[in-house]
Order: C-alpha cells, then structure tokens, then sequence
C-alpha cells in the first residue's frame, strides 16, 4: 500500500467520523432538517467540494440557502426533488453564492413547474431575475409543447430584493430574518458602493433555530447576537496564510499582478473570517453546534485541525467541519 492510499484511507476514516457526529445531531430533530449542499468557498472549483449551497427541510418542505455553481446535481445527490424547491434565500452577489438560482429554476419550469418559484436575496436580485428570463428565452420557446398549456417562465420564476435587515420571509414551517454582516466595504466611487448588500439569516422553525453568517468579517456584535442561543450556526472560514501560500504560484492566463494579489489578500483579511474570529462569535453567542462551511482552503488533504484549533481557543461547543451533502 502505498502513501496516497494510505492518504486516501486516512481521509475517508475522518469524513465517516465526520458524519456520524452529524447524523447523531441529526437525530436530536424529528421535524427540521439541515444539509450542506456545498462547502467550498470561493469562486474556485475544484473536484472535491460544490460551490456554497444548503438546503433546510422543514416538515418535507425544502428552503434552499445560496444557490452556487451545480446545485440542481448537488439536491439530486441529497435525494431532494427539484421539483419541491420553491424559497431561495441569497446571502449576497458573489457568483459562488448566486450563480445557479436561475438555472435552477429554468430546469424546474422545463420539467413542467407550474407554481411559483421565489428567490429573496440583496438588491439586484429582481434585475438579475430579468436578465435570467431573457437569458432563457430561446429556451423556453425551444421547450414549448404544443397543444399544453405551456405557463410562461415569468408566470413562476420570481424574485425580491430585500429591503434590509429584518424579518425576510414567513410560513407555517419557518419565519427567516436577516442582518447585513460585513462582507462588504466598498470604497466610494467603486461599482457596488452604497447599493450592494451581504446578508446573514437567521431560520426559526417549530423545533431549532439555524443561522447562516453569510461571507462576513470580523462584525463586533452583530453576528453573535443575531446567532445568539441558535441550535446550528453555519459560518464561514479561512485559512490566510494557506491563501496567501497559494497566491504565490500564480496560474498561466490570470492576473497575477502584485497589486491584485495585494487587493485580494486585503479583501480575505477583512471580509472574511479566521477561525479565531469565528470561534469568538459562536461564544458569544453561545451556539449549541458550529459547523464551518465555506471553507478556503477547500481541498480535503487540509486538515481540518487547520481550521478547528483556532475556532475552539475560543468555543467549547462541538465543532464540525463540512463536508457536502453532510446533514444535520
């Protein structure tokens, strides 16, 4: 047996462990439902993780959280019907996290989706949804049955910008708010100054509450107090110097210039969060379970001590490292 199989053994020994913790949490919930769809952070794709995405099922019904590059295959591996989504919840716009909301619901509606279809994310969202349905024009009249009555896509495909913190959305199963975090610190001149928005949600069910941080930087109190006595915080994380190791093997066809190099690493310095940081939200909170998702580096030979030691110098509480299509 050679090294890479004993590598490859190793890891899966750590997935399984992994995932029994989870699905003994799991079994704490009769009615609510938490899978991670995909957990890798960034706009970097990679064969070992999915782009950022969760789903919460909350008496049978499915609420998806971010909606990333491959999430209509990442429900199909999670045995949740395309056909049963119809809330989507878009923490910010950053292409990892809303890429695929619109191809997910084109599918549904050429599958044969007749009822409505709503995405709820920042400003932007209702005009990213018309770009979507000219997008998908050609499409739709390609898909159009003859003698059926053939609903038009805008008839379904929906979407509503939020206003700003507060309460986002409610039904019987759940009621969602949000908070802006601090994902964002665009410089006046910039594109997205004084319009674009990040968002944490904040899910209250019959039986749990389960909070997504959103992409976020250090935030002071405002995450440890939306999160506070939540069952489940989903928060991101970051490894900086694994990022900024990374940085200096540049890829052939890329910006690779100092200066952009120098941007982003002030960018995952200040609006992201290291383990530390997110160990000190999740006490002051004091969450019942952490579960880090969004992870960078997402490659499944780091290990997962390089994120959770610095997480618990700060949080007692259990502390789980995603890995897609875990569930909670």
């Amino acid at each position: 047996m050679n090294y890479r199989h004993l590598m490859i053994f190793a890891l899966m020994g750590m997935l399984f462990t992994a995932c029994a913790t989870a699905a003994d949490s799991a079994a704490e919930s009769k009615v609510t439902r938490l899978i991670v769809l995909g957990t890798q952070g960034g706009p970097r794709v990679n064969a070992d993780r999915a782009q950022p995405s969760n789903v919460l099922i909350v008496n049978d019904t499915p609420y998806l959280i971010d909606a990333g590059n491959g999430v209509a295959r990442q429900l199909s591996l999670a045995h949740v019907p395309l056909l049963s989504i119809h809330q989507i919840f878009i923490t910010h716009n950053h292409d990892d996290h809303n890429a695929d909301w619109g191809t997910l619901m084109g599918l549904a509606w050429t599958a044969g989706n007749t009822e409505p279809m709503t995405v709820y994310g920042p400003r932007g969202t209702e005009s990213m949804r018309r770009g979507f349905l000219q997008y998908f024009a050609p499409n739709a009249a390609a898909h159009h049955l003859e003698g059926a009555p053939n609903e038009p896509p805008a008839k379904v495909i929906l979407a509503h910008d939020i206003a700003g913190p507060g309460l986002v959305y409610r039904d019987a199963n759940i009621r969602v708010t949000a908070v802006e975090n601090c994902h964002y610190h665009f410089s006046k001149g910039t594109p997205g100054y004084h319009w674009q928005q990040s968002f944490a949600f904040r899910f209250e069910t019959p039986d749990r509450v389960v909070v997504f941080s959103g992409d976020t930087g250090a935030c002071g109190d405002v995450l440890a107090d939306f999160a506070k006595g939540a069952d489940i915080l989903v928060h991101e994380v970051i490894d900086l110097a694994a990022i900024g190791n990374a940085m200096k093997a540049p890829v052939r066809g890329t910006d690779s210039s100092l200066e952009r190099r120098a941007s982003l690493m002030k960018h995952m310095s200040t609006e992201h969060s290291s383990p530390q940081e997110v160990g000190k939200v999740a006490s002051r909170a004091g969450v019942r379970m952490l579960v880090l998702s969004h992870v960078v580096p997402g490659r499944l030979d780091y290990p997962d001590s390089g994120f959770a030691d610095g997480v618990k110098e700060f949080y007692s509480g259990p502390v789980i490292v995603a890995r897609d299509l875990m569930e909670f």
